[in-house]
Protein backbone atom coordinates (compact mmCIF):
# COMPACT_ATOMS: atom_id res chain seq x y z
CA UNK A 1 0.00 0.00 0.00
CA UNK A 2 1.12 3.79 -0.73
CA UNK A 3 2.11 5.94 2.19
CA UNK A 4 -0.65 7.99 3.21
CA UNK A 5 -1.01 11.31 5.40
CA UNK A 6 -2.57 11.79 8.64
CA UNK A 7 -3.27 14.98 10.84
CA UNK A 8 -1.94 14.56 14.16
CA UNK A 9 -4.23 16.37 16.96
CA UNK A 10 -2.99 16.94 20.40
CA UNK A 11 -4.64 14.30 23.22
CA UNK A 12 -6.34 17.24 25.43
CA UNK A 13 -8.18 14.01 27.49
CA UNK A 14 -5.08 12.33 28.87
CA UNK A 15 -3.62 15.14 31.35
CA UNK A 16 -1.38 12.87 32.47
CA UNK A 17 0.53 12.25 29.56
CA UNK A 18 2.26 15.07 27.79
CA UNK A 19 2.81 15.44 23.62
CA UNK A 20 0.81 12.65 22.88
CA UNK A 21 -1.55 12.96 19.66
CA UNK A 22 -4.19 11.00 18.27
CA UNK A 23 -4.09 10.85 14.21
CA UNK A 24 -6.56 11.30 11.61
CA UNK A 25 -6.45 10.44 7.99
CA UNK A 26 -5.84 13.02 5.70
CA UNK A 27 -8.61 12.15 2.89
CA UNK A 28 -8.27 12.65 -0.84
CA UNK A 29 -11.85 11.98 -1.34
CA UNK A 30 -14.47 10.13 -1.75
CA UNK A 31 -15.04 7.29 -4.12
CA UNK A 32 -18.41 5.39 -4.57
CA UNK A 33 -19.36 2.15 -6.77
CA UNK A 34 -18.73 3.44 -10.32
CA UNK A 35 -15.69 5.02 -9.13
CA UNK A 36 -14.48 1.72 -7.88
CA UNK A 37 -15.15 0.43 -11.29
CA UNK A 38 -13.62 2.85 -13.36
CA UNK A 39 -10.23 2.22 -11.48
CA UNK A 40 -10.70 -1.70 -12.40
CA UNK A 41 -11.65 -0.66 -15.92
CA UNK A 42 -8.54 1.65 -15.83
CA UNK A 43 -6.47 -1.43 -14.82
CA UNK A 44 -7.60 -3.60 -17.88
CA UNK A 45 -9.43 -5.83 -14.53
CA UNK A 46 -12.54 -7.00 -16.83
CA UNK A 47 -16.36 -5.77 -15.24
CA UNK A 48 -18.51 -7.50 -17.63
CA UNK A 49 -19.03 -10.80 -18.43
CA UNK A 50 -16.94 -11.88 -15.76
CA UNK A 51 -17.02 -14.56 -13.09
CA UNK A 52 -19.58 -13.41 -10.64
CA UNK A 53 -17.39 -14.74 -7.37
CA UNK A 54 -14.00 -13.20 -9.26
CA UNK A 55 -15.65 -9.79 -10.41
CA UNK A 56 -17.27 -10.05 -6.05
CA UNK A 57 -13.09 -10.55 -5.22
CA UNK A 58 -11.65 -7.92 -7.42
CA UNK A 59 -14.38 -5.02 -6.57
CA UNK A 60 -13.59 -5.73 -3.22
CA UNK A 61 -9.81 -5.43 -3.34
CA UNK A 62 -9.85 -2.80 -5.53
CA UNK A 63 -12.29 -0.76 -2.77
CA UNK A 64 -9.37 -1.79 -0.27
CA UNK A 65 -6.73 -0.49 -2.82
CA UNK A 66 -8.69 2.73 -2.58
CA UNK A 67 -8.89 3.17 1.19
CA UNK A 68 -5.18 2.06 1.08
CA UNK A 69 -4.53 5.11 -0.65
CA UNK A 70 -6.89 7.48 1.78
CA UNK A 71 -9.58 7.17 -0.09
CA UNK A 72 -12.96 7.23 1.69
CA UNK A 73 -15.52 4.12 -0.41
CA UNK A 74 -19.32 4.36 0.00
CA UNK A 75 -21.41 2.01 -1.74
CA UNK A 76 -25.02 1.21 -0.86
CA UNK A 77 -23.88 -1.75 1.31
CA UNK A 78 -20.93 -0.19 3.48
CA UNK A 79 -18.79 2.93 3.90
CA UNK A 80 -15.08 2.28 4.07
CA UNK A 81 -12.07 4.62 5.54
CA UNK A 82 -9.12 4.28 7.36
CA UNK A 83 -9.26 5.09 11.23
CA UNK A 84 -6.54 4.97 13.43
CA UNK A 85 -6.79 3.85 17.42
CA UNK A 86 -3.05 4.32 18.26
CA UNK A 87 -1.12 7.70 19.70
CA UNK A 88 1.99 9.29 18.43
CA UNK A 89 3.96 11.54 20.20
CA UNK A 90 5.96 14.74 19.90
CA UNK A 91 9.13 12.71 18.79
CA UNK A 92 7.14 10.91 16.02
CA UNK A 93 6.01 14.69 14.09
CA UNK A 94 7.37 15.00 10.65
CA UNK A 95 8.43 10.72 10.60
CA UNK A 96 6.90 8.04 9.47
CA UNK A 97 5.17 5.61 11.45
CA UNK A 98 3.76 2.24 10.24
CA UNK A 99 0.47 1.13 10.47
CA UNK A 100 0.90 -1.06 13.38
CA UNK A 101 2.54 1.06 15.52
CA UNK A 102 -1.07 3.08 16.09
CA UNK A 103 -3.23 -0.05 15.32
CA UNK A 104 -4.49 1.54 11.56
CA UNK A 105 -7.25 -0.53 10.80
CA UNK A 106 -10.39 -0.23 8.02
CA UNK A 107 -13.84 1.22 9.37
CA UNK A 108 -16.78 -0.31 8.16
CA UNK A 109 -20.07 1.16 8.70
CA UNK A 110 -23.12 0.55 7.30
CA UNK A 111 -24.51 2.28 3.65
CA UNK A 112 -27.63 3.97 3.34
CA UNK A 113 -29.37 1.40 1.26
CA UNK A 114 -28.46 -1.28 3.92
CA UNK A 115 -29.71 1.48 6.66
CA UNK A 116 -32.78 1.39 4.75
CA UNK A 117 -33.56 -1.78 4.33
CA UNK A 118 -32.77 -2.87 8.13
CA UNK A 119 -35.32 -1.20 8.34
CA UNK A 120 -37.99 -2.85 6.74
CA UNK A 121 -37.03 -5.94 8.73
CA UNK A 122 -39.75 -8.17 9.86
CA UNK A 123 -38.40 -10.31 13.13
CA UNK A 124 -39.45 -13.27 14.49
CA UNK A 125 -38.39 -13.51 17.85
CA UNK A 126 -37.82 -16.94 19.26
CA UNK A 127 -37.08 -18.33 22.71
CA UNK A 128 -33.20 -19.71 22.98
CA UNK A 129 -33.19 -23.67 22.54
CA UNK A 130 -31.72 -24.29 26.16
CA UNK A 131 -34.75 -24.03 28.24
CA UNK A 132 -37.46 -26.80 27.96
CA UNK A 133 -39.86 -26.65 30.59
CA UNK A 134 -43.26 -24.91 30.43
CA UNK A 135 -43.45 -21.42 30.25
CA UNK A 136 -46.35 -19.28 31.08
CA UNK A 137 -46.11 -15.78 29.63
CA UNK A 138 -50.01 -14.33 30.81
CA UNK A 139 -53.06 -15.27 33.09
CA UNK A 140 -55.91 -13.36 32.07
CA UNK A 141 -59.75 -13.24 31.78
CA UNK A 142 -60.56 -13.79 27.92
CA UNK A 143 -63.31 -11.67 28.25
CA UNK A 144 -61.69 -8.47 30.00
CA UNK A 145 -58.07 -9.34 29.40
CA UNK A 146 -56.63 -7.47 32.15
CA UNK A 147 -53.52 -8.53 32.76
CA UNK A 148 -53.01 -11.27 35.94
CA UNK A 149 -56.52 -10.38 37.39
CA UNK A 150 -59.39 -13.18 37.43
CA UNK A 151 -63.01 -12.77 38.27
CA UNK A 152 -63.91 -15.38 40.87
CA UNK A 153 -65.72 -18.69 38.78
CA UNK A 154 -64.97 -17.20 35.77
CA UNK A 155 -63.03 -18.45 32.91
CA UNK A 156 -59.23 -18.24 32.77
CA UNK A 157 -56.63 -18.34 29.71
CA UNK A 158 -53.18 -19.35 30.48
CA UNK A 159 -51.24 -18.28 27.33
CA UNK A 160 -47.42 -19.78 27.11
CA UNK A 161 -45.13 -21.71 25.72
CA UNK A 162 -45.15 -26.06 25.94
CA UNK A 163 -47.45 -25.61 28.52
CA UNK A 164 -49.92 -28.44 26.99
CA UNK A 165 -51.31 -30.54 30.74
CA UNK A 166 -49.95 -34.03 29.48
CA UNK A 167 -48.50 -36.89 30.96
CA UNK A 168 -48.97 -40.39 32.72
CA UNK A 169 -48.42 -38.82 35.85
CA UNK A 170 -52.33 -37.93 36.17
CA UNK A 171 -52.53 -36.76 39.94
CA UNK A 172 -49.10 -34.53 39.67
CA UNK A 173 -49.78 -32.62 36.63
CA UNK A 174 -52.20 -29.85 36.20
CA UNK A 175 -52.63 -26.19 36.48
CA UNK A 176 -52.27 -25.28 40.42
CA UNK A 177 -53.01 -22.52 42.55
CA UNK A 178 -51.69 -21.79 45.57
CA UNK A 179 -51.79 -19.37 47.60
CA UNK A 180 -48.13 -17.07 48.35
CA UNK A 181 -48.66 -18.33 52.05
CA UNK A 182 -49.03 -22.08 50.70
CA UNK A 183 -51.88 -22.01 53.35
CA UNK A 184 -54.08 -23.55 50.22
CA UNK A 185 -53.72 -25.06 46.98
CA UNK A 186 -56.49 -26.20 44.11
CA UNK A 187 -55.13 -28.35 40.99
CA UNK A 188 -57.26 -27.63 37.93
CA UNK A 189 -56.41 -31.51 36.57
CA UNK A 190 -55.82 -31.84 32.58
CA UNK A 191 -59.26 -33.18 32.15
CA UNK A 192 -61.30 -29.73 33.04
CA UNK A 193 -58.71 -28.07 30.35
CA UNK A 194 -60.19 -27.12 27.20
CA UNK A 195 -58.27 -26.36 24.43
CA UNK A 196 -55.10 -28.03 26.15
CA UNK A 197 -52.12 -26.86 23.50
CA UNK A 198 -48.81 -25.78 23.82
CA UNK A 199 -49.43 -22.35 23.63
CA UNK A 200 -53.36 -21.54 25.15
CA UNK A 201 -55.23 -23.58 28.24
CA UNK A 202 -58.30 -22.62 29.19
CA UNK A 203 -60.99 -23.43 32.29
CA UNK A 204 -63.25 -22.34 34.47
CA UNK A 205 -62.16 -21.24 37.69
CA UNK A 206 -62.99 -23.49 40.11
CA UNK A 207 -65.11 -22.17 43.51
CA UNK A 208 -61.99 -23.24 45.77
CA UNK A 209 -60.24 -20.49 44.37
CA UNK A 210 -61.77 -17.60 45.99
CA UNK A 211 -61.03 -14.17 46.63
CA UNK A 212 -57.81 -12.76 47.27
CA UNK A 213 -54.45 -13.43 45.57
CA UNK A 214 -53.10 -16.88 44.30
CA UNK A 215 -49.92 -17.72 43.17
CA UNK A 216 -50.31 -20.03 39.29
CA UNK A 217 -47.79 -22.88 38.07
CA UNK A 218 -48.40 -25.57 35.55
CA UNK A 219 -46.91 -28.88 35.97
CA UNK A 220 -46.50 -31.21 32.98
CA UNK A 221 -44.29 -34.11 31.38
CA UNK A 222 -45.36 -33.13 27.10
CA UNK A 223 -42.60 -32.59 24.99
CA UNK A 224 -41.85 -31.26 21.61
CA UNK A 225 -42.91 -34.60 20.17
CA UNK A 226 -46.69 -35.36 21.29
CA UNK A 227 -46.16 -39.19 21.20
CA UNK A 228 -43.62 -39.00 24.20
CA UNK A 229 -43.69 -37.45 27.77
CA UNK A 230 -41.05 -36.93 30.12
CA UNK A 231 -39.45 -39.03 33.13
CA UNK A 232 -39.97 -36.28 35.39
CA UNK A 233 -42.94 -33.34 35.79
CA UNK A 234 -41.66 -30.18 35.02
CA UNK A 235 -42.79 -27.23 36.15
CA UNK A 236 -43.31 -23.76 35.82
CA UNK A 237 -44.48 -21.12 38.31
CA UNK A 238 -45.68 -18.00 37.09
CA UNK A 239 -43.49 -14.84 38.13
CA UNK A 240 -46.58 -12.61 39.17
CA UNK A 241 -48.91 -12.57 41.98
CA UNK A 242 -52.84 -13.06 40.74
CA UNK A 243 -55.86 -11.24 42.35
CA UNK A 244 -59.21 -12.81 42.18
CA UNK A 245 -61.74 -10.18 42.75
Amino acid sequence: MSTIKAIAHLNELTKDVANDYYLMASTRGTLHTDDIIRRMEEKEIATRNVNGKAFVQQFLHECLQAVGEDYNVVTDLFHAGIRFNGVVYAKDLGHHVTGKAVNAHVSLTQGEQAREAMKELTISVAEQPAPTGPVIQSVTNPVTEIPDTLDAGDMVLIRGMRIAVRGNETEKIGVYFTTPEGTAEVRIPATHLSPNTATRLQFVLPADVKTGQWKVRVATQSTANTATFTKDVREYVYPNIITVV
